[in-house]
């Protein structure tokens, strides 16, 4: 930030308490009563202080007395999504200046010529709790906003749309060349009365439109986009359900759709008594794995529980290798099976440290993770070990790289999902294991900036105050 000050005679904190002895009162209402411009001061302030500033004023924003009147509620609502419009385009080119930043640094030093920007996103990611793999996409955001969007970035600044409806405009611009971008840009704001307030998905459509004016000749570079981006995930929503989500080339969807239909019209004709959303997903899941019968899956489960919840019906939570936490009574259903048609089933015993919960393992020399420690490392993991990331396992990683004389063993093992895998090898960006407690790592980030990380807790590692489940004592008997 810029460093500024107000001069005498423009209203600022100097002509305020410059005066007479009631100077002393450095109350709100007796600066501004004897002249401060606010607006004038804050902007000093800020350009003084820089980041520190913003945290003062964060947590004394935080300190604020809630309205009691419901319209003055609903203003307070109303000015906190433009503060948070604006942070957000304040964000952006903080963020382009440091990626110009860094950038530049590297170029004169020599450090990855080919691709200097590798890493930045990451970094940027984790300072907003995010994610690592989602830092390239906000940069490219950021770059365009700052650079491309010159209306809508101030729009942004004075809460005429928030960050939403920005990430509308640059995803249905951002294929555009220079100059169509940036008409289309100008004319959302000269039609602002017609373009803003019609939610989200009649903006997007709006920007389709016009888009299309100038876009016939990219059409074949996005349809081989679209095609080329497709994917399908699937995660955990709660403890009993989980979430399959994808995009797919229009043409993959609307096949997927008229068998869906066809489907669901024959068992509605057949009388089935499920509706079409749970033909649909029986459908689903029978093309995908070939299984029929919801109640019996062919499938090895990798299960780990304490034995207090297994043999004497304690109701502390296991762990299901894929979904995550379960609670007791399902663990143990799943572990018995169905009894009409039974699972095979068994038991690998994982030991953990008294009192830390973290799994005990033995090493090994080989330069790979393999066999029963890779096993190991997954279950004890769970997740990529990134902070704020959590995606799904792909790759197991030596904290200190082996380049670095890393030891293949458990305590120099992490689990990451392969974006983050790559993006610890950004200069400056470096790893090392903590001892002591359950398995935790520090990540310093190429801005020399410190995060930990800690294994999940397995089962054993809590107490829980309740007792095993006994049956009943039997009835007394009428004499």
């Amino acid at each position: 930030m810029a460093t500024s000050s107000s001069g005498p005679g423009s209203g600022s904190i100097t002509d305020a308490v410059r005066t007479d002895a009631a100077a002393h009162d450095l109350s709100f209402g007796a600066l501004v009563g004897r002249g401060l411009d606010i607006d004038a001061f804050l902007a000093d302030y800020f350009a003084h202080t820089g980041v520190d500033g913003i945290r003062t004023v964060t947590l004394a924003l935080g300190r604020a007395p809630v309205e009691v009147e419901p319209f003055e509620m609903v203003e307070g609502i109303g000015a906190l999504e433009s503060l948070k419009s604006c942070a957000g385009a304040v964000q952006a080119e903080i963020t382009c200046a440091h990626v110009d930043a860094v950038t530049a640094d590297r170029t004169e030093r020599g450090v990855r010529v080919k691709h200097p920007r590798w890493g930045i996103g990451g970094d940027v990611a984790i300072a907003r709790h995010e994610p690592p793999r989602s830092g390239v996409e906000y940069v490219n955001f950021c770059q365009l906003l700052v650079s491309g969007l010159p209306f809508t970035l101030q729009g942004l600044k004075y809460g005429v749309v928030n960050e939403a409806e920005a990430r509308i405009i640059y995803r249905e611009t951002r294929h555009l060349d220079a100059a169509a971008r940036t008409e289309i840009d100008a004319r959302l704001f000269t039609d602002v009365h017609t373009c803003f307030g019609l939610g989200g998905i009649k903006l997007a459509s709006m920007i389709r439109h016009w888009a299309l004016a100038y876009a016939s000749d990219t059409e074949t570079e996005v349809a081989a986009k679209a095609m080329k981006d497709r994917y399908v995930n699937i995660y955990p929503l709660d403890a009993h359900r989980m979430k399959l989500v994808g995009i797919l080339p229009t043409e993959y969807g609307v096949a997927i759709a008229q068998v869906l239909a066809r489907e669901t019209g024959h068992a509605q004709a057949a009388g089935d008594v499920r509706n079409s959303a749970q033909v649909a997903a029986d459908t689903v899941l029978e093309a995908l794995t070939g299984v029929s019968d919801p109640s019996n899956f062919p499938v090895q489960l990798s299960l780990v529980m304490t034995d207090r919840t297994l043999y004497q019906g304690h109701s502390e939570p296991a762990y299901l290798q894929g979904y995550g936490i379960i609670s007791a009574q399902k663990a143990r259903e799943l572990f018995v099976g169905n009894p009409a048609n039974p699972l095979d089933s068994w038991l690998r015993r994982l030991y953990t440290a008294p009192g830390t919960g973290d799994l005990v393992a033995m090493d090994q020399k080989a330069r790979l993770f393999t066999g029963g420690l890779k096993k190991f490392i997954t279950v004890r993991d769970q997740f990529c070990r990134t902070p704020y990331c959590g995606g799904r396992i792909q790759h197991l990683d030596h904290i200190v790289q082996s380049a670095r004389g890393g030891e293949t063993r458990v305590e120099n093992a992490s689990s990451r999902c392969a974006w983050c895998n790559a993006t610890k090898e950004a200069p400056g960006w470096e790893e090392a294991p903590v001892p002591g407690g359950r398995h935790t790592l520090r990540v310093t980030t190429s801005s020399r900036h410190v995060h930990t990380s800690m294994a999940p807790p397995m089962p054993g590692t809590d107490i829980y105050p309740v007792q095993p489940v006994s049956p009943p004592p039997p009835p007394h008997r009428r004499q």
